[in-house]
């Protein structure tokens, strides 16, 4: 509740000087005191139309014309307006010491715990972390912080973020805290993929002593070529699909948005090259089984 001075015409103004000057007011000059007076009135006028930056403006111009604590209580309501808790909890910490015995004490200490509580989540928002599947290691900044699901305040400041889970393949992403910005984030873990093995030829060819194998090199290499391909295929394939479901499951700003979708179509491309490299390395391997076996 804002503190207002009486009417300029109320037989109270003599005690509305005492009020803003406190001990000071003999020795204050008479200018100061009135210039004091009216940026008080204008301070109290500006906070009624919710003008809070000029009226807290106008309270520390009453402020430095003649100390006194009622001001700075005046100016704290302004700032917490203005959500410069910093500046606030100041002005009500020393409204307090100016005026140990005010009436109100206990309401504004109230107030001075309220707005440490609020300060401190603003300086280390929460950030909550799930996965799927969950019971996936959280690392911040390379240190374990415990299991999904998991919620903890975090400093503000750019902070690196991993999960990890046996059988998944690890994720790795920055992390960007900002003050009063609570972070809450799901990512889903893509399985390690199973290592494709080298397909076997349907034909095995006969050997005759009068004309012995020369062996199928080539053809193991274009079978081999084969199964690295599509393992490459795989994997790309399931981090472009755990990219994409990062991107629909939670909203992101516009460059996570950008890089999610670029890293998801990239992968995606890459694993159908490698999808058609295989294609190509497996007809090789059947042709060249076919020509090494004449020889």
């Amino acid at each position: 509740m804002m503190i207002r001075p009486p009417r300029a015409t109320s037989p109270l103004l003599l005690a509305l000087v005492l009020t803003l000057t406190g001990t000071t007011a003999v020795a204050a000059n008479a200018a100061a005191r009135t210039e004091a007076r009216r940026a008080f009135e204008r301070g109290t006028r500006l906070y009624d139309e919710a003008r809070y930056a000029e009226a807290a403006t106008a309270f520390e111009q009453a402020y430095r014309r003649v100390p006194n604590g009622v001001v700075l209580y005046n100016l704290g309501q302004c700032y917490e307006k203005l959500g410069e808790l910093d500046k606030a909890l100041t002005s009500y910490r020393e409204y307090l010491r100016l005026v140990p015995k005010a009436k109100d004490r206990e309401g504004v200490q109230n107030r001075i715990t309220n707005l440490e509580t609020r300060l401190e989540a603003a300086r280390r928002p929460r950030v909550t972390v799930d996965s799927e599947p969950s019971g996936a290691q959280v690392l911040l900044d390379g240190q374990a912080r415990g299991q999904t699901p998991w919620s903890e305040p975090v400093e503000v400041g750019a902070h690196e973020l991993e999960l990890t889970l046996p059988d998944h393949l690890s994720l790795k992403r920055g992390l960007e805290v900002r003050a009063g910005e609570p972070i809450q984030l799901r990512l889903v873990l893509a399985p390690t993929p199973v290592m494709a093995a080298a397909p076997v030829p349907d034909i095995v060819p006969v050997v005759t002593e009068e004309a012995p194998s020369r062996g199928r090199t080539w053809t193991w290499v274009a079978a081999g070529a084969t199964g690295a391909a599509t393992v490459g295929a795989v994997l790309l394939g399931s981090i472009a699909r755990a990219d994409a479901r990062e991107l629909t499951t939670r909203p992101h700003d516009g460059a996570d948005v950008r890089r999610l979708r670029d890293s998801a179509q990239g992968k995606s491309r890459a694993a159908n090259i490698l999808y058609g490299v295989a294609g190509v390395a497996a007809a090789t391997s059947v042709t060249l089984f076919f020509i090494e076996g004449s020889f």
